[in-house]
């Protein structure tokens, strides 16, 4: 997993004499996305935190997670949407709520069938929609055995993989990051539609 010391940003900013709007400008973030960088709110690095380092002049280390580090967020954007064919599961799994978020950094392509597929991109510009739910850390652990079970991921070979990742939810004019599970697809997405805009909205998926 790739962390930082948002305190390593915050000096280099301050040494290079700018502020937290200018490093947001550059970077093509919000203000608020910078000041949560730096207060370590954010322990992943998406695109967005990758700029705002390019933009300091500092690099990535790579380090292994703590043993606390376990997102109790869940972001999906297919079949598990609220209103969705599969939304009573995660309804099921007892969350603490729900809200829209965006994942930057991947692309979304439509399986012909009842699910979507995502994949990382290289792009930043690619953004995927969908939702973000909250757990506890009681009841994050059993959701996510049962998410797994769906997502089929002890199959052989698995049809997606659990992976960590930052979504990103508005909170009132900026976006905040949230440490988030998202499954990413484990096969070849050649022959796929990809899905243009990042939402995924096929009537079949839709709860009737």
């Amino acid at each position: 997993m790739i962390s930082l010391d948002g305190q390593v940003i915050r000096r280099r900013r301050e040494e290079l004499g700018l502020t937290l709007q200018e490093v947001a400008e550059k970077a093509g973030v919000t203000r608020q996305y910078v000041s949560s960088v730096e207060g370590n709110k954010i322990q992943l690095v998406p695109p967005g935190v990758a700029r705002i380092i390019e933009t300091v002049g500092l690099t990535v280390t790579l380090a292994e997670p703590d043993t606390g580090d376990f997102p109790v967020h869940f972001f999906t954007y297919g079949s598990m949407k609220p209103g969705f064919l599969r939304y009573g599961l995660v309804e099921g799994s007892l969350p603490e709520g729900h809200q829209p978020a965006v994942l930057s950094g991947y692309r979304l392509y439509d399986s012909g069938m009842d699910y979507p597929c995502l994949v990382r991109s290289e792009s930043a510009a690619d953004i995927v929609q969908g939702f973000v739910f909250e757990f506890t850390g009681k009841t994050i652990h059993p959701a996510l055995a049962t998410f797994d079970v769906i997502e089929g991921v002890g199959n052989d070979p698995p049809l997606f993989v659990r992976h960590r990742s930052v979504a990103l939810v508005n909170e009132g004019s900026d976006q905040l990051g949230v440490p988030t599970w998202v499954y990413l697809y484990a096969q070849s997405t050649e022959g796929m539609k990809p899905v243009k805009d990042g939402n995924w909205l096929p009537e079949k998926g839709r709860r009737k």
